[in-house]
């Protein structure tokens, strides 16, 4: 296993994000199902919409130069042990497939000769994603899939929304290929989020996926402009040359630069987890998991980074692994609403 940096995106070597000492186990019963694929989505203000024609990076205005540089990125999640964690193992369900059941695949840029190719290249598909929290700007790590509006992107729920009954976050905006700044291809502004109920009202781990739909930039959608990775929903959580992007920015990192992990998944006893060793930490939550990749832009994405395994007795980050539930068919029901 191995991490890296781009031009570098940085290969790494062990760090994580959102602290799991506990496992978040998978749901028992179809009443259970049902209701764990329930979502809730927030649209971007009117202002927003309105202004969204005239092809405006930040449509609502929120967004400065000095705003982005003081976005304190968000801490990965620690995965305690909770009364109400689920902690039985996954049931048996229809999507037994180790591989999963492909949603989308993964697409090129419309006009892929204007990707600038690095000696070690940032992913044309990830990014940086900010937006503003109840205590200021923040930034998490998202990705573009390929969809019907080429216009959608994947990160954590705990990117979007606070969880545990708490509030949303806002004004969401995206850097593709951020290094150092945005690349050429600037920012593009959310329109609309969605996330779990079972995350907004409980933080439940195993629905910690959200999407995020982004306006054009320049009359162009943003699947088009970069490409977009595939989803897969049901894949196991044991799988082989994963690879997970991530903006960690905790020190020693800054967030400024994207790294990556190349490397294999295991299972997580008693849970529905896939456990990666991977050392990002703070701000890579929300960043692609890619099986069966085609290039450094595109892969499958199967799962995002959701938490990380913890020093004892602490809820710092161990640096040793990061934690997911891999996309479940609950996903499938939240893909298609958007």
């Amino acid at each position: 296993m191995g991490i890296g940096g781009a031009l570098g995106a940085v290969l790494l070597t062990v760090i994580t994000i959102a602290p799991a000492n506990a496992s978040a186990g998978a749901g028992a019963g179809a009443g259970a199902a049902d209701d764990d694929a329930l979502s809730t989505s927030i649209n971007a203000p009117l202002a927003a919409a309105r202004n969204a024609a005239g092809d405006s990076l930040d449509p609502a205005g929120f967004w400065t130069e000095e705003k982005l540089q003081s976005a304190i990125p968000l801490d990965l999640l620690p995965d305690t042990t909770g009364s109400d964690r689920r902690s039985e193992p996954p049931a048996e369900s229809d999507e037994s497939s180790d591989e999963g059941v492909t949603l989308s695949d993964p697409v090129a840029p419309l006009q892929s000769s204007e990707i600038t190719p690095f000696a070690d290249p940032v992913a044309s598909t990830v990014g940086r994603l900010f937006f503003n929290t109840p205590n200021g700007p923040s930034s998490c790590t998202a990705s573009t899939i390929n969809n019907a509006n080429k216009n959608l992107l994947i990160t954590a729920g705990h990117c979007v929304h606070q969880g545990g009954g708490g509030a949303w976050y806002s004004n969401f905006l995206f850097a593709p290929s951020y290094y150092d700044g945005p690349s050429a291809q600037g920012y593009w502004s959310w329109s609309n989020a969605r996330t779990f109920n079972s995350w907004m009202d409980s933080s439940d781990f195993t629905h910690d996926q959200a999407f995020i739909a982004v306006y054009p930039n320049n009359g162009t959608q943003i699947v088009d402009a970069v490409g977009g990775n595939g989803l897969v929903t049901g894949a196991g959580p044991v799988q082989s040359n994963v690879r997970v992007w991530g903006y960690p920015a905790d020190p020693p990192f800054t967030g400024e630069i994207p790294y990556y992990c190349d490397g294999n998944t295991t299972a997580v006893a008693f849970s529905s987890d896939a456990s990666f060793p991977c050392g990002m930490n703070g701000g890579a939550s929300g960043g692609p998991w890619l099986k069966d990749r085609i290039n450094v832009n595109l892969g499958y994405t199967w799962a995002i980074t959701s938490r990380c395994e913890t020093t004892p007795g602490t809820t710092d980050c161990a640096l040793t692994n990061l934690r997911s539930t891999p996309n479940t068919r609950d996903v499938v029901t939240m893909f298609n609403l958007m």
